[in-house]
């Protein structure tokens, strides 16, 4: 079925629904000719109070993944010690009450917290925090939690109002650490860890630094039915590779600050699902986008939106044409978000030509692919050509050298280009939505 055809049913059936609402409405009119008795203006001024229950909304999460080499792991969590990791978040929507996913997928062993604490963080340059703001998080009411291994858990949910797009620590004390740890690789600032309890203070003199967010899976608010989480799922250019440390500017920083300085978009949460060195297809390391899809996306609080930007790390290591694999694969991301109710966007794949990845073959596949992407019979539910944003004037298979990385790879964004990304998404999205 084409995508002109499906906009036509969907129309047609649209109309459907607003004449039979039209001759309900006719007939109710019929039927208040008639006295209205006490009981009835007694049920409409109860009907009239009654209002939608709020659910829980994803407000901020990040894609787990496994040790993939030492470096990932500081010392302090091997020594056998009690250590306190303090990291911080910065959710995308505001909220008063949330409850946090903690994730032990990939760990042998159980993941023991002695106890669990989120306070307002003074500076994202810095582990202080506002003392006063800190409060315990608990799971099945005991501020000891175990996450089994091989589990996730959701904690109970505390009362703790904050604004979109504050900096919030969240401190662990933990005992008994996993003898394989899950974490994100990549968190793009800093975070914390120190020998010893440590989390409801300051006293951190001498803490070893990283940037990578452990076991912290996704936090969740208590939200208006008519809020909603928007996934984007993605590899490094998603996850925001080459940016400077706590400089907030990923694609994904740059569309969530768009759509909170916008008043009909910014109930609307941004949920960063990119992976760094990933591809779309196959095993690798249990990361793959296809994958991912029912963890990171289907079973994500609220989520009615997904924008996917994968398939360059597929094309970078082919050998022969696999075009017709990658549209097959993101048929199959489609039809899983479509029978979770979730409309997906495809964002077309940026041109790579001077980098290691480019050749006259995986050229012609990124054509084809994005060629598939912007066409009537896509899978999609809409597309943003993210490809022509950024491309040089002159040669379309290359970007424009005033959005290379500082790495100068021709692959990666400057902080200029990932801000490009999320307003041509945000542009886009600003129409798709309403």
């Amino acid at each position: 079925m084409t995508k002109k055809l499906r906009r036509f049913l969907a129309l047609m059936l649209a109309l459907m629904m607003a004449l039979t609402m039209l001759t309900s409405c006719g007939s109710t009119e019929a039927e208040n000719d008639t006295d209205v008795t006490e009981d009835e203006e007694n049920m409409t001024e109860v009907s009239d109070e009654t209002t939608e229950a709020e659910a829980w909304l994803a407000a901020w999460g990040t894609s787990m993944q496994t040790v993939w080499s030492s470096d990932t792991i500081p010392s302090e969590a091997t020594s056998g010690e009690t250590v306190t990791i303090r990291q911080q978040i910065r959710p995308s929507v505001s909220g008063e009450e949330l409850r946090f996913t903690l994730s032990n997928q990939y760990g042998s062993t159980d993941l023991v917290i002695d106890s669990m604490e989120i306070a307002v963080l003074l500076d994202c340059t810095s582990y202080e925090i506002d003392t006063d703001s800190s409060v315990a998080v608990t799971y099945e009411g005991s501020t000891t939690i175990t996450v089994p291994a091989g589990e996730t858990i959701v904690t109970d949910s505390v009362e703790f109002p904050y604004s979109a797009l504050d900096d919030i620590a969240v401190s662990m004390e933990i005992s008994s650490m996993p003898s394989t740890i899950t974490l994100h690789r990549a968190s793009r600032c800093t975070n914390w860890i120190i020998t010893g309890s440590h989390v409801g203070d300051n006293d951190w003199s001498g803490a070893s630094t990283y940037a990578m967010w452990y076991f912290l899976s996704v936090m969740d608010v208590m939200a208006d039915p008519d809020c909603a989480a928007i996934v984007c799922l993605g590899d490094s250019l998603t996850d925001g590779a080459s940016i400077t440390e706590n400089s907030f500017t990923r694609y994904t920083d740059t569309l969530m600050e768009l759509m909170q300085a916008d008043d009909e978009l910014s109930s609307y949460s941004i949920i960063n699902m990119g992976v760094g060195g990933t591809p779309f297809l196959g095993t690798y390391d249990n990361s793959t986008g296809l994958g991912r899809v029912t963890r990171d996306i289907v079973n994500i609080s609220g989520v009615k939106y997904c924008v996917v930007l994968m398939g360059v790390n597929d094309i970078g290591g082919a050998s022969t044409d696999i075009s017709a694999d990658i549209i097959a694969g993101y048929e199959s991301l489609v039809e899983q978000c479509h029978e979770a109710g979730i409309q997906v966007i495809g964002c077309t794949i940026t041109p790579f030509n001077g980098n290691s990845y480019y050749s006259e073959l995986h050229e012609q596949i990124r054509l084809t692919v994005n060629e598939y992407i912007m066409s009537d019979d896509s899978a999609f539910d809409g597309y943003v050509d993210l490809a022509s944003a950024v491309a040089s004037e002159s040669d379309s298979s290359k970007m424009d050298s005033k959005y290379v990385s500082t790495w100068n790879d021709y692959l990666h964004f400057n902080a200029t280009g990932y801000g490009l990304l999320g307003t041509t998404i945000y542009n886009y999205l600003k129409d798709f939505i309403s």
